[in-house]
């Protein structure tokens, strides 16, 4: 299988990072999947693209999308219509966000949606947004979940012996909620000014701006800038924290990376509601008004250590009934389904 995608590491994208630990597992290895890495998606680069994955003599291709190296262009749609009108090669794509796209990449999804034979998707919901706007789509979509490359650290503490009371891994970009965050921990810290918190996350290039303003703000409160680590050191931090507090805009869902982290690292997670959380996550303490962050925080921190551990039973058991076993786990499904 090849696969094809528009960002991979160094850069820093969710779908490079996925894409990058897919192809390493046991099982892309053993099947000889290959990468075509689209760095340049200029239209001008479409018949060395095609050339390129010509040459690798393989029926099946997988693409992922979006990513932020695609940007704008339509690369990808080309790639997908052209192997799918002129060869017989079976294409793939799996779609990660697509309740994201703007009008205009709703608009040449239609292309994907229609064209490729296989469709993947990471959660119910994404998949259900796409059926409900192009009805062909239903027949041959798939929902394959996600994984987080942040492994589950080898100590799993209880809430009550952990260092950091309070914690937000992620991105450090607009709409994830750090605005909240930090007014939240401002409260907490009125009541509790011993208060162990942080934010941990890397810095995108072009929003350098933005993540030094609110790494300054947070930094005057006495919260803690965490960036550069490693995937095993993100695990030991997140399981050395009692609380992981997301406070997504547009809520929770299932394909959030540092939801998934903290999670598999057994932090009790406070984040907020929205249209793309499911029933099993309502199980752990999402709340509707951004506002009750504070009591919440303040009520886990001050609860007994019984509490404190049926909220963090309810996380352990989420982890094992919701997310796959492995990155391996993810690329079994796509060898089972695509090969």
């Amino acid at each position: 299988m090849i696969i094809i995608t528009g960002t991979y590491p160094p850069e820093l994208c969710g779908v490079a990072d996925y894409t990058y630990n897919l192809l390493k597992t046991p099982t892309a290895v053993n099947n000889n999947w290959h990468l075509v890495y689209t760095k340049d998606a200029r239209i001008s680069n479409f018949r060395s693209t095609v050339r390129l994955i010509k040459s690798f003599n393989d029926n099946s291709i997988n693409i992922q999308y979006p990513s932020r190296g695609y940007a704008k262009s339509i690369l990808p749609h080309l790639i997908c219509l052209y192997f799918r009108i002129f060869t017989k090669v079976k294409i793939s794509v799996t779609i990660h966000e697509y309740t994201q796209l703007g009008w205009k990449g709703h608009l040449l999804a239609y292309i994907l949606l229609i064209f490729a034979h296989k469709l993947i998707f990471t959660n119910d919901y994404e998949m259900s947004a796409a059926i409900k706007k192009c009805s062909i789509a239903k027949c041959k979509s798939s929902v394959i979940k996600i994984y987080s490359n942040i492994p589950s650290s080898t100590v799993q503490k209880k809430i009550s012996s952990r260092v950091y009371d309070v914690g937000y891994f992620g991105f450090i970009r607009p709409q994830k909620g750090l605005e909240n965050y930090i007014s939240t921990i401002k409260e907490v810290l009125k009541e509790r000014p011993n208060l162990k918190a942080y934010i941990m996350g890397n810095t995108l290039p072009d929003l350098k701006d933005y993540a030094e303003k609110i790494i300054g703000k947070a930094q005057r409160c006495g919260i803690t800038f965490f960036e550069g680590k490693s995937e095993t050191e993100v695990a030991d931090i997140l399981s050395d924290t009692k609380i992981s507090l997301l406070p997504f805009p547009d809520g929770l869902s299932e394909r959030r990376g540092s939801f998934m982290a903290s999670a598999k690292n057994h932090a009790i997670i406070i984040s907020t509601n929205g249209k793309f959380v499911t029933p099993e996550q309502r199980e752990l303490l999402i709340i509707d008004n951004p506002d009750q962050m504070v009591s919440h925080v303040s009520d886990v921190l001050n609860g007994s250590t019984e509490k404190q551990d049926v909220m963090q039973k309810n996380v352990q058991l989420y982890v094992e009934r919701n997310l796959p076993a492995s990155w391996d786990d993810v690329a079994q499904s796509y060898y089972k389904l695509l090969l």
